[in-house]
């Protein structure tokens, strides 16, 4: 234990935590899509996120594309959206720092919901969510975010880590053809959720709500991307979902280095859990 240590050793203990957890900078990831090519991937800042692990159904390449749409002002602008297809997952990802504060905003709009789905988490036209890339496709592995609902036609705080999961709706209809603003912050320490939407073309708040994960363990939310997807994981589904993002701004501050101040004081590096499928499409 660190109060046993002598206070020599204590203080270059001391020393190495200062350097690490020293005022870490923001990373950024800001994108309004105006610079890409219609059609394609919005890439190298964007991968596919259909791409990862496909499940059953597997999507056509690339799964999230640039286009030309109205954005919520009524202007014309480029925005990025998914394919039509069935798919258990599509969309674009974005990598980030694995860090202990998470936030996004965007503009998003649903174009279309399945025609079928089974439960309220079976079908998503929209998913923003921080998660872990590569661990399972991106309908299933470790995640949090808020996301539009096939079932409800509405906005829910959706989150699934080995330790924790939850379905929460959060009272806002996420109607077809209408730019909502979304903004979501997570603290991974606490488990705290702050989420935030307006109509898009107004401005108008529709919901400003915090909420806690029964059961949440910092140790299971090491996320290290951001994601925008949809999925179709209803086995009667013939119509897919789409969603549309426009104007994304995702900040993280990044978490120290295990090598000094985790390593010094635990000797342990943090563990990844995997997780049962995050969806059930029964």
């Amino acid at each position: 234990m660190i109060r046993l240590l002598s206070r020599c050793v204590l203080s270059g203990l001391v020393a190495i935590v200062a350097t690490a957890i020293g005022a870490p900078a923001h990373a950024q990831v800001s994108d309004d899509f105006q610079s890409y090519a219609l059609g394609a991937l919005p890439s190298p800042t964007w991968y596919d996120a259909g791409a990862v692990l496909p499940g059953t159904r597997v999507p056509s390449f690339p799964s999230g594309y640039v286009f030309n749409t109205l954005d919520k002002h009524g202007n014309h602008t480029k925005a990025v959206t998914t394919v039509g297809d069935l798919a258990d997952s599509k969309g674009i990802f974005a990598y980030v720092p694995v860090s202990t504060s998470y936030a996004l905003f965007a503009d998003v709009r649903v174009d279309r919901y399945s025609d079928a789905p089974a439960s309220t988490v079976a079908d998503w036209a929209i998913q923003l969510t921080f998660g872990q890339n590569g661990v399972y496709n991106w309908a299933s592995t470790p995640q949090a975010g808020i996301y539009a609902s096939s079932l409800t036609g509405g906005w829910r705080l959706y989150a699934a880590t080995n330790s924790a999961a939850a379905d929460i709706d959060l009272g806002v209809p996420a109607l077809v053809g209408v730019w909502y603003t979304v903004a979501q912050s997570l603290d991974v320490n606490t488990g705290l959720f702050h989420s935030q939407i307006w109509d898009g073309a107004t401005g108008a708040p529709l919901v400003d709500q915090f909420n806690s994960i029964a059961g949440w363990n910092p140790a299971d939310a090491q996320f290290d991307a951001f994601a925008f997807f949809g999925g179709d994981l209803s086995p009667n589904d013939r119509v897919g979902n789409i969603g549309v993002i426009d104007n994304v701004n995702v900040s993280v501050v990044p978490t120290p280095e295990p090598g000094t101040m985790l390593l010094a004081v635990t000797g342990l590096l943090p563990l990844v859990a995997f997780i049962r499928r995050r969806r059930n499409a029964t």
